[in-house]
């Protein structure tokens, strides 16, 4: 879930939690203007505690002390913690919680033949506040249920830049190696085309180096990568490879995450260029509104000493569900002699 949407749905929720006494708190018929009751009022500055609890506990008790393993002292803290709930509320509304009689309600009240009882008989404080311990007791696991839900959140996005770390290493070595050696090979030949083929190559370690590191980054420049990388390509394989690669949409309006569309792109090339047999790589990314659409199509071609694409390819599945859960569709089809992959994402 984004940032923002995380930090609207918690001052929504804290709001609705705060107001709950205003909304809920039962109180007699015969009670005038109860909103400003003392009982309604010990019962929103318990629950203002609890929310000063719930954050408390969300970035410093649980941090500090639960994930540290300090147990026993985590553990008095929360007891205090709810002490003070429970008490400090009902002593600032002027009520002695260890009193035998009821100090929010009237000793004698009557109001057209009706009658504000005292407390009944074996009515305890722990009878009166036992919504506030449940209460609290829900605060107190709600906010380590979500804080450990964003650990595992952070510790996947970590796992996965990582590996999306990892899988930029390995683009490097064996793609520069070669694409360095074609422009030597055009340098050699004083072909112009070696000029242009140097600009598209820094351009293309440019945003594989800097922009790649960044959550998302605009769709245009995701292209653009992707089209450097295809003329890099073209300039080294020459006549190799029965190439067919398009475009279609504006693609400047939206963002997407980096390098997410790539490594299907670059199996291709691992996979279906073979100058000595029959190799065909068939791309095409189209944009229609907000649905991006991608094919890659690679006959399949003996290859040597090539590095296997599944690492690279399990960092883009997991990542797929990772930024857009329930928004994407993947379908591959493979068999002995070709690979398919369509790829379609929902942008925001």
């Amino acid at each position: 879930m984004p940032l923002k949407r995380q930090k609207i749905y918690l001052v929504t929720g804290s709001l609705l939690f705060l107001f709950l006494p205003l909304l809920f708190s039962p109180h007699p018929p015969e009670e005038e203007n109860f909103l400003f009751s003392r009982a309604t009022q010990r019962d929103f500055l318990a629950n203002l505690l609890m929310l000063f609890f719930f954050f408390l506990n969300f970035y410093v008790l649980i941090p500090a002390f639960y994930l540290k393993k300090k147990y026993l002292f985590y553990g008095c803290i929360i007891i205090i913690s709810l002490l003070i709930v429970c008490i400090l509320p009902s002593l600032i509304t002027g009520h002695n919680p260890f009193s035998v009689q009821n100090d929010f309600l009237p000793r004698v009240h009557k109001t057209e033949g009706h009658f504000m009882p005292k407390r009944p008989n074996g009515f305890s404080f722990i009878e009166e506040i036992r919504h506030h311990i449940f209460l609290f007791t829900a605060v107190i696991f709600s906010s380590a249920f979500l804080r450990e839900k964003i650990r595992n959140k952070i510790i996947e996005n970590e796992k996965l830049q990582a590996e999306l770390s990892h899988l930029k290493t390995q683009i490097h070595p064996h793609f520069l190696f070669n694409t360095l050696n074609s422009i030597y090979a055009l340098s050699i030949k004083k072909d112009d085309k070696a000029a242009d083929t140097i600009v598209k190559l820094s351009e293309f370690m440019r945003y594989l180096l800097n922009d790649s590191s960044q959550d998302e980054v605009i769709l245009e420049k995701e292209i653009n990568y992707i089209d450097n990388y295809i003329d890099l390509q073209k300039s080294r394989l020459r006549n190799a490879v029965d190439l067919q690669y398009s475009t279609n949409g504006d693609f400047s309006n939206y963002r997407i995450a980096p390098l997410l569309l790539f490594p299907f792109i670059e199996n291709a090339f691992k996979y279906g260029v073979n100058p000595d047999e029959n190799s065909v790589i068939k791309i095409g990314i189209q944009l229609d509104k907000n649905h991006l659409n991608m094919t890659v199509f690679n006959r399949k071609v003996s290859v040597r000493n090539i590095e296997s694409s599944k690492i690279g390819l399990q960092n883009t599945y997991d990542r797929l569900e990772l930024y857009y859960p329930k928004k994407h569709y993947l379908t591959i089809e493979e068999d002995e002699q070709t690979y398919y992959a369509n790829l379609k994402i929902e942008l925001a």
